[in-house]
């Protein structure tokens, strides 16, 4: 008799107690006394986030979340009392999937759908691999295709900067005979993920939060935003952080001996499946993807000289969510052969729906925990921020450092941010110390999440995508966190001096 028809009408146990213990978590916490001053409302929030944690890592990653937007939606009206919404998980649905970065990255993946279609995807890899530097090695082409993921990260908001990558990634694990599970690939997801979120907090260009939390620096101070000083420190930061992952990826996987499938690559078989010349359809989805990838920066690089500039207060105002929609009405509507360039039906059918449905519990969960109404971030001002009180300059910002990387790791990078510099750049000033390297090393710091999917959006889809799994980001997620202690903790303070003056 086949396993199949042995396990047939048989309850899975070890399914359903783990769905339990996730469920109990969620309802328990609510019920628990809050220590002041988190609110029953933010201990009911802890516990939908643990919980929900638990269910997405060891049950599954659909259903916790359409579990979570019930039980955020018991407490949502007391947590944003100013809510127009009657009904709780109305509420909850709009912090979810009516939250603008779950509908950003559904939006580009419908992009990404356009450029496969039309083969710029697989034309792209097929030029990559096939390079004479990619050529050299299995652990070259290896370390050319994860650079990639951090390069154009410096550029690009992270969310796009990593689907663009995985899309082709996608391709060359097609392309070369990977399944999905196998080791290789997996690692390679998880790399592209954690380059996506180094390339992001190396540069400000197209990056919205280090620019937020800048912001907040110079309001408090009145000093302005030294953007050649985080670069100068930023960018060297986050290149140490990368070489040590991939150094460690090196170390885990010894790509030039393990990986049959790289082994003995027939390169003339590679080059006879190089796409032929650029079709009309495919030069005008190439041509609008470029005019919106030059709408994403070329406002944020004028920015950086003339925040004032007129054309940069009008594309501001429009956001990069407005160019991304309208791209995609652009290709919808204009047809080739009488058939549009992105069919929106089949567009929607062929996504794939675990990043926009993960994603979606993300912003409502780890966003709400924010909110000053759930008493969390006055929780972590009066007993976070105060420890650093009475250190040397060097050993504090060490030390926020260090908590920065820490918090982020397990909440939201967004308020994390916005607390330790509202909090710590006036504690400086209060001690006569010159707040810049704080700041900056908050704004580096707190980007480098790495864990787990409410961390950071690039873990989330990580950890959804179809050749990965929860167990290997959480692993390697678990070094980088502790490589990005060291390194914040050791020259941020240094280098904010040499570069800040």
């Amino acid at each position: 008799m086949s396993t199949l028809a042995q396990n047939k009408g048989k309850i899975d146990a070890a399914y359903l107690i783990k769905s339990l213990i996730g469920i109990a978590i969620m309802i328990v916490f609510r019920f628990l006394p809050a220590p002041e001053p988190i609110t029953q409302a933010g201990m009911a929030l802890l516990g939908e986030f643990i919980g929900t944690i638990f269910l997405w890592t060891f049950v599954d990653m659909m259903w916790p979340t359409f579990l979570a937007m019930v039980m955020f939606g018991l407490d949502a009206q007391v947590i944003y009392p100013n809510s127009w919404q009657q009904a709780g998980v109305h509420e909850a649905g709009m912090q979810a999937f009516g939250n603008w970065i779950v509908v950003f990255v559904m939006a580009c993946l419908l992009i990404c759908f356009a450029l496969e279609k039309v083969g710029t995807i697989r034309r792209i890899c097929m030029w990559f691999i096939t390079t004479k530097v990619a050529r050299k090695s299995p652990w070259m082409f290896t370390f050319m295709l994860i650079l990639s993921s951090l390069v154009i990260a410096l550029f690009l908001d992270v969310a796009p900067a990593e689907l663009f990558v995985l899309g082709i990634a996608h391709e060359m694990f097609q392309i070369l005979g990977f399944k999905k599970g196998d080791r290789w690939p997996r690692y390679v997801v998880v790399m592209i993920a954690f380059s996506a979120v180094i390339g992001f907090t190396m540069t400000p260009i197209c990056h919205t939060l280090p620019i937020l939390w800048m912001s907040i620096y110079s309001s408090i101070t009145g000093a302005p935003s030294n953007i050649v000083a985080y670069v100068g420190a930023a960018f060297p930061v986050g290149a140490i952080i990368w070489l040590a992952m991939m150094a460690w990826m090196k170390k885990v996987i010894k790509v030039d001996k393990d990986v049959p499938q790289l082994q003995n690559i027939d390169w003339a078989q590679i080059e006879a499946m190089k796409p032929g010349p650029m079709g009309k359809r495919e030069k005008i989805v190439v041509t609008v993807s470029i005019l919106l990838i030059l709408c994403w920066v070329v406002p944020s690089m004028i920015s950086l000289v003339d925040p004032d500039n007129p054309f940069y207060l009008a594309m501001a105002r429009l956001a990069d969510s407005s160019f991304l929609f309208l791209a995609i009405v652009l290709l919808a509507i204009v047809k080739v052969d009488g058939e549009p360039l992105l069919d929106l039906k089949e567009g929607f059918a062929k996504i794939d729906w675990l990043p926009v449905v993960l994603l979606a519990g993300i912003m409502m969960v780890a966003g709400a925990m924010g909110e000053a109404s759930t008493g969390i971030p006055a929780w972590i001002s009066a007993y976070v921020v105060p420890l650093v009180s009475g250190m040397s300059p060097y050993a504090m910002v060490a030390l926020i450092c260090v908590l920065s990387v820490i918090l982020t790791n397990i909440a939201n990078n967004v308020p994390v941010g916005i607390i330790f510099v509202s909090a710590g750049v006036p504690m400086c000033l209060e001690l006569g110390m010159d707040p810049f390297p704080l700041a900056l090393g908050v704004c580096v710091a707190a980007n480098l999440a790495f864990t787990i999917p409410p961390a950071y959006v690039p873990v989330g889809i990580a950890y959804a995508d179809p050749y990965c799994n929860g167990k290997t980001v959480f692993k390697n997620g678990l070094y980088m966190t502790v490589v990005s202690m060291i390194v914040c903790a050791v020259l941020v303070y240094p280098l904010a001096h040499v570069f800040g003056g």
